[in-house]
């Protein structure tokens, strides 16, 4: 038991330091003497909150106007979605707006509006945000320092605005450092997971994988399983750090959402390639062994070196990566909440493992 163990946590060790040194060689974009065409794809359902501040900064983005548009697809909205957008269509000239009606069997929900307005785009780069997002004025100008000729994929940072809490701090020092695994495998060009709310990629790269086809079906998925469907064919993949490329996003308190969305994020395990299974189910197999060993440790079963290995070969590594990419991103005073992260991750890991995995969860209405 005890060797099995160890030899998961020094797996574990091996692919986190591997996530931290690509953490700390990614370089940072390069201002360019051109700017690359971009269209902005955003999918809107029900969204007349947050539409306005959205559309507001769009305005404002400091990118020439004849270089970029804004595509957004009203995805069967029953409030006022439609209107505001209507309204703003007169305030901003390379706003563009396609209505969704119905989804399909074979492309439900967020997809199919993405692919309505993926459709219709008129650029080969495609920028990728939410309705309750946040994007800076500088956020194309970062995309496209970028971008050069061999780059086919580009994330960058979204974190959480809420009420300051404890839990609001947690939630973001764990939405950080799965942005750390991101842009850890990025450098590597092995891209496993990514967000919708602040990324770009290639038209081309759609079209080469046929869109949505054979995950369209899917609830959850039009970022990390596209991306996982992609990246055989991306040349190069890059992780933005500049603070000026971060896009926030409004984080929805209630329980249920989050409870929701944990398991949603779960519930993809059975569609990952198989590296990215494998991976999944060596930390999911640490985990258990590492909390067995802790209880074993409490009852004076297990050796105090022992178990001070195995705390060396998690924390170590967790800690190196997580405060490196909180440096890069020049918010390290989350580092302070690392330790009770530590205490309470691994068994809200295990919960929605095996909740999303074999459990139900709603999606949003």
């Amino acid at each position: 038991m005890s060797s099995l163990v160890i030899i998961l946590a020094a797996i574990y060790a091996v692919v986190i330091l591997h996530f931290w040194l690509g953490n700390l060689f990614t370089k940072s974009g390069k201002k360019r003497s051109f700017n690359n065409k971009i269209s902005v794809i955003i999918a809107a359902r029900n969204e007349e909150t947050n539409l306005p501040n959205l559309l507001s900064r769009l305005a404002k983005m400091d990118y020439p106007q004849s270089e970029f548009e804004i595509i957004i697809a009203n995805d069967r909205s029953i409030d006022n979605t439609g209107k505001i957008l209507q309204n703003w269509q007169n305030k901003i000239p390379n706003l563009r707006v396609v209505t969704i009606q119905q989804e399909k069997p074979e492309l439900v929900g967020k997809k199919n509006a993405l692919q309505a307005a993926i459709v219709i785009a008129k650029y080969d780069i495609l920028a990728f945000t939410d309705a309750d997002c946040l994007p800076g004025k500088n956020w194309l100008l970062n995309l496209n320092s970028y971008f050069d000729d061999k780059t086919d994929y580009v994330a960058g940072y979204s974190p959480l605005l809420g009420k300051n809490n404890l839990l609001y701090q947690l939630k973001n020092l764990e939405r950080a450092s799965i942005f750390a695994v991101t842009a850890g495998s990025f450098f590597w060009n092995w891209g496993i997971t990514t967000t919708g709310r602040n990324l770009a990629y290639r038209k081309e790269l759609f079209e080469k994988v046929n869109g949505f086809d054979k995950i369209g079906h899917i609830r959850s998925g039009d970022d990390d399983l596209m991306l996982l469907k992609m990246r055989r064919f991306i040349r190069k993949m890059r992780f933005m750090f500049a603070p000026e490329a971060i896009v926030p996003a409004h984080d929805n308190t209630s329980r249920q959402a989050q409870i929701n969305l944990e398991s949603r994020r779960a519930s993809k395990f059975r569609h990952y390639p198989a590296d990215v299974k494998l991976l999944a189910l060596v930390v999911f197999l640490f985990f258990i062994g590492f909390t067995v060993s802790f209880i074993l440790f409490i009852c004076g079963k297990l050796t105090f070196n022992l178990f001070l290995l195995l705390l060396c070969l998690k924390i170590v590594p967790e800690f190196l990566l997580i405060s490196t990419f909180l440096l890069k991103i020049k918010n390290f005073k989350l580092i302070v909440w690392f330790p009770l992260a530590e205490i309470l991750y691994i068994p809200y890991f295990l919960f929605f493992a095996i909740k999303g995995t074999w459990g139900k969860y709603r999606w949003k209405n």
